[in-house]
């Protein structure tokens, strides 16, 4: 008696075992690809992203300059004497004695106006 094969035949097994092991070797290199250009990806923003912050932070340092120099204009210069001579200086501060003792100064206001003449 002869008995009958079951299943497939050797060669055929060996065929389909070949076969999958293509397919798997396929799969994997290009899992492999995928890795390395998400790896890369990543790479790329993150050195994007270091740039913007070298940016911001010399645009920081720039808005910080800038401030400063508008600060500095903005500093009122120191005020020069009213007058040219001493004599002058006499002049105008007896004036401004005269307006407190009539009671348009204050002797504050009279302090800082004579201040001011004298550049104090």
């Amino acid at each position: 008696m002869r008995r009958g094969r079951r299943g497939p035949s050797l060669l055929a097994t060996a065929v389909v075992v070949g076969g999958t092991t293509a397919v798997v070797s396929g799969s994997m290199q290009k899992k492999g690809a995928q890795q390395q250009q998400a790896a890369q990806q990543e790479a790329a923003q993150q050195q994007q992203m270091a740039d913007l912050q070298a940016q911001q932070a010399q645009l920081a340092a720039q808005q910080d300059a800038l401030a400063q120099q508008q600060a500095a204009a903005a500093q009122p210069a120191p005020t020069a004497p009213a007058g040219n001579s001493l004599d002058d200086q006499l002049v105008q501060i007896q004036k401004l004695s005269v307006m407190k003792d009539q009671g348009l100064l204050t002797e504050e206001e009279f302090q800082a106006k004579k201040k001011q003449i004298l550049g104090i």
